[in-house]
């Protein structure tokens, strides 16, 4: 577990997983867990989130799953984050293996591999699949009837979009003035700390997950109309 979680991701986890449990119960937990374990299976060395990036994929699907408690049909909302959270994962690390080179969602220009918005066929279709798998899951586990699933894989693959379009025209990047490699983060290179370059300051990776994963909750419960998800 160590090497999927830092400590304070490992803290921020369980503080999700308990809202999760609270909120949608055990069969929400075990909907938590398939996206944590397949999500983490598919990074190479698992990722050792940090808590901010917890949160960022998590925390929408535990407000979602509290809300549920109240209003049951939030809960295709929280499986809809969740599948939104699971798109962007799979597609990232899918379409890393892809043998072509990727494209900006926006343009269609060729890319560097590991470009925020760049996409693949293959990176495309990891992220169908990442949130097709999450609504299955949902439908098995007795969160959404199957009929409902259809709206929570329509609500991943819309959050996924985003991320990709928000990736593309928004998250910020950074440039070492040493070498000139760019990224999306300001840890220094080269010895040097990164200078910022384009896109906005505070639309860092972890804002844009967060916001994809909104989206994914939102259209997840607005495609399903009242009283279609299975109360608890």
């Amino acid at each position: 577990m160590t090497k999927w979680l830092s400590p304070g991701g490992t803290l921020a986890a369980l503080a999700v997983g308990v809202a999760v449990t609270l909120g949608a119960g055990g069969a929400g937990l075990a909907l938590l867990l398939a996206f944590f374990l397949s999500s983490s299976l598919l990074t190479p060395g698992g990722g050792r989130r940090r808590a901010v990036q917890v949160a960022a994929n998590g925390g929408v699907a535990a407000a979602a799953a509290l809300v549920a408690r109240v209003h049951p049909a939030w809960t295709a909302a929280f499986a809809g984050a969740l599948a939104a959270a699971a798109a962007d994962t799979w597609s990232t690390e899918i379409g890393g293996r892809s043998r072509r080179p990727p494209r900006l969602v926006t343009t269609g220009r060729v890319v560097a591999p590991g470009t925020s918005g760049g996409v693949t066929w293959l990176g495309t279709g990891g992220g169908v699949a990442g949130a097709t798998f999450i609504a299955a899951a949902a439908a098995l586990l007795g969160l959404v009837r199957p009929a409902t699933a259809a709206a929570v894989g329509i609500g991943g693959v819309s959050g996924g979009l985003v991320d990709s379009l928000l990736g593309a025209l928004a998250q910020a990047r950074f440039r070492c003035p040493a070498c000139g490699t760019t990224g999306e983060g300001r840890t220094p290179h080269c010895g040097e700390p990164m200078v910022f370059v384009s896109g906005l300051r505070w639309m860092t990776n972890d804002t844009v997950n967060f916001a994809a994963t909104l989206v994914g909750a939102l259209v997840a419960v607005l495609s399903t109309g009242s009283g279609v998800a299975v109360p608890p």
